[in-house]
This record gives structure tokens, sequence and C-alpha cells, in this order.
């Protein structure tokens, strides 16, 4: 019994010649190499807060507060940004809420956590506004901030005719006014805030929040007449938390269907493809390649990213187009080591004296940052930023971590890995691992050299400003000659 046994435990020895068990270890070796690498950046950059024991379910108000304070302590634990000055206000501000938290509204408290969060001043460290205006009733319309307007680009039916209305005064504050009542809340810089912020202004618990209660409304509608409104506050619905204020641009982007649209009269370039996350097509008539990367992670297309990628190097390289146009103005970021081989080469593919323009717009964030930074790096020379100043500094913190408050459902946040565009980033705790191979980027600046915002008037037209201003710009410029193309 025991020699057969034996046998049978051994076959696969007796079976498999000792280099088919070399090739194994090999293998498997690599997938473990792989593998302690990506633990060990999980425990170094990405450390996951572990919720309180025992804390049980709160009887009172201020047993639920008091947890969720126990929670988000996990923030002051694992941010490394923070120098002994910040780290000092910060524990100051939550030693208040602390006592404060007891006496504080549902959104009173989630905006007080916002202000605790924004003492980092980081744009990755804030507290996330699509979660904190998920569990409160909302108006039934909602809004996005163009070039220093709101204006009303979704509504439920019985709102339907403010559709492209500008909300111009709340009580008769200015709207703008208002929304700045909430600047102290979000770290990092105002092209940022005003791509979200809009989301708290339409909740009446946030308005209550700073003092602004039963909330009449003013509307420049859309053929100029003046109307004040109160509206009625509606349920929030499920799903909602995913749309930022500056994603209603895009006229498919609603969160059930009830919800209507403006509708602009044109198909202008950024709005084609809008189901997808990344695409590119020729503009015959710049001797042009368009491309579009929305995000630095898959789409729903079926492509993976890091294959569209290689494609569309490919392709466009064998199109010699002597103009290449990146839109990046709704990259809010993902994974910046997938697109940083096609970002090195666009110089490449426009040739010596092909031009490069960099679209952008406060939207355009972390990773897609570091998309600009890579690809004015490789061809300065050539390269022009068109559109809006971009959603952050040059130097900022990422990676780290999401997580909610048991009871509030805050979702707070921490950062982790530092980036420096400007000098380089340096340190072996200090830098993403995953990125080291990648950096150092460093470029003077990503200001913006062509101011072409995304106005009303442009956006219901079916225009395009940004490319407007490259047409412009390109039928005052010699074009390129065959010789100077790959």
């Amino acid at each position: 019994m025991l020699a057969q046994t034996f046998r049978v435990l051994t076959a696969p020895f007796r079976l498999v010649p000792w280099y088919g068990w070399l090739a194994i270890a090999a293998v498997l070796a690599w997938f473990g190499r792989n593998f302690l690498l990506i633990a060990a950046t999980i425990l170094a950059f990405h450390p996951i807060p572990v919720p309180p024991i025992f804390q049980g379910e709160p009887e009172t108000v201020a047993e639920a507060r008091a947890q969720d304070m126990r929670h988000f302590r996990h923030v002051r634990r694992n941010e490394r940004s923070m120098d002994p000055d910040m780290q000092e206000r910060f524990d100051a501000a939550v030693a208040r809420l602390e006592q404060a938290a007891p006496d504080l509204t549902d959104a009173e408290f989630q905006l007080a956590l916002a202000r605790v969060q924004a003492v980092i001043d980081n744009g990755h460290s804030n507290g996330s506004a699509t979660r904190m205006v998920q569990p409160f009733d909302r108006w039934p319309i909602r809004t996005t901030w163009m070039d220093g307007e709101l204006r009303v680009l979704r509504a439920l039916p019985e709102q339907a005719d403010l559709l492209g209305a500008e909300l111009t005064h709340i009580n008769g504050l200015p709207a703008a006014e208002v929304l700045l009542r909430f600047r102290d809340a979000f770290g990092g810089v105002d092209a940022s805030f005003f791509t979200f912020a809009p989301l708290l202004l339409e909740t009446p618990d946030y308005l209550a929040a700073i003092g602004i209660n039963t909330p009449s409304l003013r509307f420049r509608l859309d053929d100029g007449r003046l109307e004040e409104r109160q509206l009625g506050a509606v349920p929030a619905v499920a799903g909602a938390a995913r749309h930022y204020s500056a994603d209603f641009i895009l006229p498919g982007r609603r969160e059930t269907d009830d919800w209507l649209s403006v509708l602009p009269q044109g198909e202008p370039l950024y709005l084609q493809h809008t189901d997808r996350g990344y695409w590119f097509e020729p503009v015959p008539d710049l001797d042009a390649v368009y491309l579009n990367l929305a995000r630095n992670y898959d789409d729903d297309s079926g492509e993976r990213l890091v294959d569209f990628i290689v494609r569309a190097g490919e392709e466009m390289a064998a199109l010699s187009p002597s103009v290449l146009i990146l839109d990046q103005r709704l990259n809010g970021g993902g994974d910046l080591t997938i697109t940083a081989s096609l970002m090195r080469r666009l110089g490449e593919i426009v040739g010596p004296r092909g031009r490069i323009y960099l679209l952008t717009s406060g939207s355009t964030f972390s990773a897609g940052i570091v998309n600009l930074a890579m690809a004015k790096e490789a061809a300065p020379e050539q390269t022009r930023l068109v559109g809006e100043p971009i959603g952050d500094r040059l130097q900022f913190w990422a990676e780290g971590w999401w997580f909610s408050l048991p009871n509030s459902g805050f979702r707070a946040r921490y950062s982790t890995g530092f980036y420096d565009l400007q000098n380089g980033c340096e340190g072996l705790f200090v830098c993403p691992w995953g990125s080291l191979h990648i950096f150092p980027v460093i470029v003077d600046d990503l200001d913006v050299d062509i101011a072409a915002p995304l106005t009303w008037q442009a956006y219901q037209a079916g225009r395009d400003p940004a490319l407007e201003a490259i047409r412009a710009i390109e039928a005052s410029e010699p074009q390129p000659g065959p010789e100077a193309r790959p």
C-alpha cells in the first residue's frame, strides 16, 4: 500500500522531464517575483484602513459621530504629505470637530470633515464631493461651471424650460459667491474645485450648512428673461455618485433616463464617440490626427487601453500627420505607466517640423497631467497647451486609498506617493515604485499657451473653441513639406 501511494505521488516527476520542471520553477519564480512586488507596493503606497473593532451599532448620534472620528484618524496616520505644522493644524481641526460633532446636522458634519481634509491642501487628498451629496435630496436640475457661468445642463421634465439657463443668484447673492463658500472644504487649485463644487450647491442641506435656508433661485433663461424660482428637492438616485458636474457636457451622461439633457446643435470631435474612453481619427483638412484620451484605464469597448496605445501609435505614425491634437480635457487619471510610451513618441509621429497641441481643462487631473508633462518634455519646442488651466499643481501627492466612514458614509482619502513634475522625485518610500521607470519627468510649466475656454455659447452651437484656435494658428503658419515628415 505504501509503495503504491509513493508511485502515485511521484508520478509527475517521472512523467515530466527535468527541464520541464526547470521551466515550471522559472515561471513560478517570475510570478512569485511579481506577486511580491505588487504586495510590497500595496503595503508601501496603498495601506488599507481597518475599521476600529468592537464598535457595535451606535445608539446615539454622538456615538455614531465618535465612531466615524475614530475611523477618520486613518487619514492622519497614513497621509504622507503633511509637514509638522500641517499635522498640528490637522490635529487641532480634528479635536474641534470631535467636540462639535454631536450637535451638527448630517450635512454640517460631512462638510466639517471635508474642511479637515482640506487642511492637507492636496487635490488627491480631498473628500469625495460626489459621495458627500449621495445621501441627500437635491434639486431637479444639474449645473456645470462653464467659463464663469453656472449653466443648467440637466433637468427633470417638470423643469425642462430651465435647460440651458444660467443660475445667476441664490437668495439675492451671486451664485458664484455662494459656490465659493465651499472653497475651504477642498484643497488643491480653483480649476479643479469648479469641476465638482456645483454638486454641493444643488443640495439644500449643504446650502443650509453654510447659512442659506429656503433658497430662492434666479435664472437667466436662454431667451434672456430673468425668472425667480424655488425648487423642491427630490431624492437622490442610485448611481448619482458617479457623476461629476463637469461630466454633464457629455449629453449621454445622465443619472437615469428621466433626466433631460441639453443637446448641442452640432457634433464637434470631442462629443463624438462619448461611449469610448480613448479613440482617434484623422482630420484631413488640418493634415492632423485627433487623439482623445479621456481616461487612463480600460473602457467598456473591449479593447484594453494598453492594446489601444500600441495600435494608435502604429496607425497614427502610418498617417504621417503634420499636426497631432491630444485631447485630455476630461482625463481625470488612472494608470500613467500605460500611456507613457505613446506620450514620448508624439514628436516622432509628427516629425521634426510638426506641431503637437495638448487640450486641457480643470478636469485634466492626476495621470492626465503626467501625460501632458511627458509629451511636453519629449518635444518641448513642438508642443502648445490649448484650453483652460489644468486641475492640479505640478507637485502633488497621489496613490493612497479611499475609505468610507461607517455611519456618515463620508469618503475620506489619504495620499502616499509624491510626484514632482518640475524638479523630479527622489526617495524609495516617497516616489511610487510602479512609476520609477518613467521618472523623472521634468517640465518648466504646464501653463496654457492659447486660452480657449469652453463657453456656453460655443457648447450650445456645437463648436469647439480649442479646435477653432488650432485652425486659426495652422492657417497662419507655414506648412511643412514632405521632407520634414517621418
